[in-house]
């Protein structure tokens, strides 16, 4: 094992700062590596569109790292929501690597970085596996060490030929002191819901395999005195799902920044996670940001019964419904809230296990995977 710290070049394909759930991830992952004792670089392309906020603000993240950008065309801040020069963009990026020589270890969550980025050394963290795999396991075979975010995942390696030691589990995490907090209903006025009734909540994105048609459609059968609310998505993405499914119990929110999160989930009484059983993403390879921050909360959980949510979750922590079933998850909302005092036990205990979740620990397991 070695002993001297680790010098670390974080790349991602990604433009920060982001929307995107992954941006805070990676900035704090590389604060968690650097306080753990490595010395961390975050390279990103350059980007000119999207948020101008410096990302260590933005993030209220510390920082005890550097970020360099490294050349790439930005031809999607002129041509918005098109695949052909999403690619191209992506690809100059990647070009960039070629002839950039890294002396530290390469950590990527992309692929393709692992493709052509040039070290001694890459680590590849895995949150999906793609349809077409190929280039992910000629990228995985290049890997020195691998990543993953869930069980399901490694499992999945492992059946690919995957040599099981090249691999640690480390679910997704949350920043503990962001809940520690008082948080007020009132909040909930400003976004024209009555903070009097009974509130169920889901943020995140409205991507299909996250289940939240699933929690609109359950609205209806709930009875009165609820407010159904679904905050996240972005663009296009948001007013397809606004004008699909938001009515007057049914509150379809946009993305709001992450700072607000604790509040809003603190201050709900029903959190609901509803991943879809269909894609395999959801129903074997996910470790939602959500989640944690849900356990983290306090407040009594709902969520599918999937391999990937089980993995985190159980019996103990929180109120399991049939995946994609509306009528099942409606009734399973009402019985948490019918129920209190049996939800506030639930709530209670999912908040006691989510201290094994934090972004330190996080960050160790993986150095210590590195280090080995």
């Amino acid at each position: 094992m070695r002993d001297e710290p680790l010098s670390i070049a974080y790349v991602s394909l990604v433009r920060l700062p982001t929307d995107r759930a992954h941006g805070y991830a990676i900035m704090k992952m590389c604060e968690q590596f650097a306080s753990h004792g490595a010395n961390v670089k975050l390279y990103v392309p350059t980007r000119h569109h999207g948020i101008k906020e410096d990302p260590f603000t933005y993030y209220a993240i510390k920082p005890t790292f550097s970020i360099r950008k490294l050349s790439a065309t930005d031809l999607l801040g002129k041509f918005e929501n098109s695949r052909l020069v999403f690619a191209l963009d992506q690809l100059t990026f990647l070009l960039s690597l070629l002839v950039h020589r890294f002396d530290r270890t390469v950590y990527t969550r992309d692929y393709q970085v692992a493709l052509f980025a040039r070290a001694r050394e890459i680590v590849l963290e895995i949150h999906s596996i793609p349809e077409r795999t190929f280039l992910f396991f000629r990228a995985v075979s290049r890997a020195a060490k691998l990543v993953v975010i869930s069980n399901g995942l490694k499992e999945a390696l492992i059946q690919g030929g995957v040599p099981p030691e090249k691999i640690v589990v480390a679910p997704d995490a949350v920043d503990l002191a962001e809940f520690d907090i008082k948080p007020s209903r009132d909040i909930w006025r400003s976004y024209g819901v009555d903070p009097n009734k009974k509130i169920v909540l889901y943020t995140g994105h409205f991507y299909g395999w996250k289940g939240g048609e699933t929690l609109a459609n359950a609205a209806k059968y709930l009875p009165d005195g609820v407010e159904t609310v679904l905050m996240g998505g972005v663009d296009r993405e948001l007013a397809e799902f606004k004008k699909t499914y938001a009515s007057d119990r049914v509150h379809v929110i946009g993305y709001q920044p992450r700072q607000i999160l604790p509040s809003v989930t603190m201050s709900a009484d029903c959190l609901v996670l509803p991943n879809s059983a269909k894609p395999k993403i959801s129903s074997h390879y996910t470790s939602p940001l959500k989640l944690f921050q849900y356990m983290a909360a306090g407040v009594p959980i709902v969520a599918s019964d999937l391999p990937s949510i089980r993995e985190i979750l159980t019996d103990d922590t929180t109120f399991w419904f049939p995946p994609d079933d509306e009528h099942a998850l409606a009734r399973q909302i009402e019985y948490v809230l019918s129920r209190p005092e049996e939800a506030r036990g639930k709530a209670a205990r999912a908040r006691e296990e989510v201290w094994k979740y934090t972004w330190s620990s996080r960050a160790q397991i993986i150095l210590i995977h590195l280090k080995s």
